[in-house]
């Protein structure tokens, strides 16, 4: 089983959580509500991509850039 410090680890590194899915072959479902568990404790912060990257606190250089995705996880590195 994955555990959160190893969720939080891939986050860092930039993987999404369709990433996270395949690669711990989880369903997605389950991944989002790790990701939530962890927004839950204040480990991670949800980003809304939906207004798009210019208004986004991330700009462009993130891993959701033109991607589509709605939900952009970071690890919030002042509360880890």
């Amino acid at each position: 089983m994955t555990d959160g410090a190893t969720i939080l680890t891939e986050l860092r590194s930039g993987t999404t959580p369709e990433r996270l899915a395949e690669k711990f072959d989880m369903r997605k479902q389950t991944v989002a509500a790790m990701l939530d568990h962890l927004v839950h404790q204040g480990l991670v912060k949800k980003i809304d991509c939906s207004s798009g990257c210019k208004s986004c606190m991330m700009g462009t250089p993130c891993a959701g850039s033109g991607s589509g995705r709605e939900k952009l996880y970071i690890v919030d590195e002042k509360n880890e």
